[in-house]
């Protein structure tokens, strides 16, 4: 197959029929192979499918913007886990479409996580409990996932017009929220709030 190169108005042309297979990845039928780093002072333009094949890729910069108008088709998974936020407390997101939602759980034993979002009380739990101050906005499930034969108690370090919870029974639940330095009821489902 024939390969033309030549200057063209200031500009490098490269006009050939090779071509990469994209399943294999091969350099060796490309049209144009760089052997080495690549710097581009002025914008580029991919006519035809983009793969970067590296272990890092950085995008952008702190004031820069990534535009995405193709739909993603893969899964988004944080390189380590529990340590990225999506969004942030100055840049929140507008609205969240999502069919299923898994929370972040955490089995409870000594004291109630404020970092988990739902905690799940079982027979190991201890019968008195602390919750201790979240942070602004932060919502919390705290549930009995099995049957317990004991009542165990909630205390928030500061709680919104209550000073404890009750929970008794399986599937028991409260849903709380932390505003203006405190926990806020949100609901309850057979859990008793004790004022």
């Amino acid at each position: 197959m024939s390969t033309v190169i030549k200057p063209q108005g200031g500009r490098l042309v490269v006009k050939s029929i090779n071509d990469l297979d994209l399943n294999l990845l091969s350099n060796a039928d490309a049209a144009l192979y760089v052997q080495g780093g690549q710097y581009i002072d002025g914008h580029l333009y991919v006519g035809g499918t983009l793969i970067a094949n590296g272990d890092v890729i950085t995008l952008g910069n702190a004031n820069g913007s990534l535009a995405l108008n193709a739909n993603i088709s893969s899964d988004v998974i944080p390189g380590t886990t529990k340590l990225y936020d999506l969004g942030s407390s100055t840049n929140v997101w507008k609205q969240l479409n999502i069919q299923t939602v898994t929370f972040n759980k955490t089995q409870e034993t000594s004291n109630i996580s404020a970092t988990a979002s739902l905690s799940a009380i079982d027979a190991t739990t201890s019968t008195a409990l602390v919750l201790a101050d979240g942070e602004e906005g932060m919502e919390k499930i705290i549930t009995v996932a099995e049957a317990i034969s004991i009542n165990v108690i909630v205390t928030p370090t500061n709680g919104a017009g209550f000073t404890s919870i009750t929970f008794t029974s399986h599937g028991d639940t409260a849903r709380l929220i932390f505003v203006g330095g405190a926990w806020n009821i949100l609901s309850h489902f057979r859990s008793s709030i004790n004022v």
